[in-house]
């Protein structure tokens, strides 16, 4: 024991926190073992239960500290005008602005789960598919509530399960209603030329060309908004894989539309302007310049939170519907 103590004793501050989270979580599994399956805030905390992707969870009825692990998650908060104690670094900035002094997790899909113990939250949510992996010893630190979408356009029911379990129901559906306001508006404005117009919405990777079909975010929004699509993109199913489809350029032609939404993105400053780079190659190219949107001008950049499973994103669309589609007309 005393030579544990010496060669613990030297060891640098990351290995007492790494010590520690292994101990934390080896002693909380041990207990876990004999539990019941549900995750509780404690035995003597009043909580709610809250039915998620990964079983069900009791949660504080008055949150405080919670920490987001996906843009979706980080938007539930901030909308239900709530600050996350800590969240995942690769956010877009019509996001990041609005956070106030949250501390970095990790990215999305590679949570630190040291730093997340540290910050002490007693709320954490995030997505199945980027933390079930992990869910076990999240749910060690704190209540765990992961969303189970398959596809980044179930946004708004995402929303709904991560207000329920901040007690904030009710305001996001008023938030949702105020969304479905402004297409009411924006449809009324557009008039015939609603279902007259098909609007394509292509994405440049560093490598590739995606179109995104109907049951995608910024998909899910055009369909709300009454706007037709090309056919090619005109289907896909709610809830359901694929929501984009990989193109060649040589089937250019399926991106082409009456006007054409482009954007680029990367989790990385480099992946980012590798991918912008690749854009400005195809405006050069014979096959981009055949098509229909871009001979009439129709095309428009713009900015990655069309692919942004969120509230703020959703909103942040609509505005790009009414300026491009009826103040530029």
């Amino acid at each position: 024991m005393e030579f544990l103590y010496r060669a613990f004793k030297h060891q640098s501050k990351s290995y007492y926190w790494r010590f520690s989270l292994l101990l934390f979580l080896s002693c909380s599994l041990v207990i876990g073992c004999y539990s019941d399956g549900v995750t509780r805030v404690g035995e003597t905390q009043e909580c709610r239960p809250i039915e998620h992707a990964l079983g069900e969870t009791c949660v504080p009825l008055a949150p405080e500290r919670i920490i987001t692990l996906s843009n979706a998650a980080l938007d539930s908060v901030l909308v239900l005008e709530m600050q996350p104690v800590g969240t995942i670094s690769n956010t877009p900035e019509l996001l990041r602005q609005r956070v106030q002094g949250a501390e970095i997790v990790g990215m999305e899909g590679s949570a630190n789960l040291e730093k997340i113990l540290s910050l002490q939250p007693d709320l954490i949510l995030g997505a199945a598919y980027s933390d079930g992996a992990i869910y076990e010893q999240l749910s060690q630190i704190a209540p765990t509530v992961l969303e189970g979408a398959e596809t980044n356009g179930e946004w708004q029911d995402i929303l709904l399960l991560n207000a329920e379990a901040l007690g904030k129901q009710d305001r996001a559906q008023a938030l949702l209603a105020e969304y479905q306001r402004r297409l009411d508006l924006f449809r009324e404005k557009m008039g015939e030329r609603l279902t007259n117009l098909e609007v394509s919405l292509v994405r440049i990777y560093p490598d590739r060309i995606s179109v995104y079909l109907k049951n995608s975010f910024a998909g899910t929004i055009l369909q709300d908004a009454g706007l037709a699509r090309p056919d090619y993109q005109d289907r896909g199913v709610f809830g359901e894989h694929p929501f984009q489809e990989v193109i060649s350029k040589e089937e250019l032609q399926r991106a082409d539309g009456d006007v054409l939404f482009v954007w680029t993105f990367g989790a990385t400053p480099e992946i980012s302007r590798s991918a912008q780079a690749a854009l400005e190659t195809f405006k050069q190219d014979p096959l981009w310049l055949q098509l229909q949107a871009v001979q009439n001008n129709k095309v428009y950049e713009i900015d990655a939170y069309w692919n942004v499973p969120s509230l703020i994103a959703a909103n942040a669309v609509v505005d790009d519907l009414f300026y491009y589609l009826l103040e530029q007309e």
